[in-house]
């Protein structure tokens, strides 16, 4: 469907979002964390996990705001992103090294995230915008949290 005004832009985005935030606490987040071998790692993933959840509900929110109904649009790129650290990951002999890949994974899709969010506060009113506010804070803190991981495992 072509995108002509800042509404249908808007709409395609939220739908973005919303498949990445459903996508990442139904199952991304919750292998993820089964997955790791570190413990400040786990604790971090299952955190966001949480919030994640919220950010999915604050997405529906703006939709009905807008008075359109929710959908949710696949992302290729956090697809992408997803598989290749699965497959980096397994490949990795030792399981500090694995663990670097699959934050390295979820940092990329917290990227993803926090641009999608900046670009919708952009485009959105200040009421319909409300909503997403907290999610980019829980999403920053998600990526520093991550990098900051990353670094200790890193050492």
């Amino acid at each position: 469907m072509p995108i002509s005004n800042h509404r249908g832009l808007v709409i395609q985005l939220l739908g973005e979002l919303l498949y990445v935030e459903r996508r990442s606490a139904d199952d991304f987040l919750p292998t993820l964390a089964r997955e790791v071998s570190d413990d400040g790692l786990r604790a971090a993933i299952e955190q966001h996990c949480k919030e994640t959840k919220e950010h999915a509900n604050r997405v529906e929110t703006v939709f009905r705001k807008l008075e359109v109904a929710s959908t949710s649009n696949l992302v290729p790129q956090v697809e992408k992103a997803v598989e290749h650290g699965n497959e980096l990951a397994g490949s990795c002999v030792d399981d500090r090294l694995a663990d670097i890949v699959r934050a390295q994974a979820a940092l990329q899709v917290e990227h993803w995230e926090l641009a999608a969010y900046s670009t919708l506060l952009a485009l959105l009113d200040s009421e319909h915008a409300e909503p997403l506010r907290d999610s980019v804070a829980d999403e920053k803190r998600a990526a520093d949290a991550l990098g900051n991981v990353i670094a200790q495992l890193a050492k």
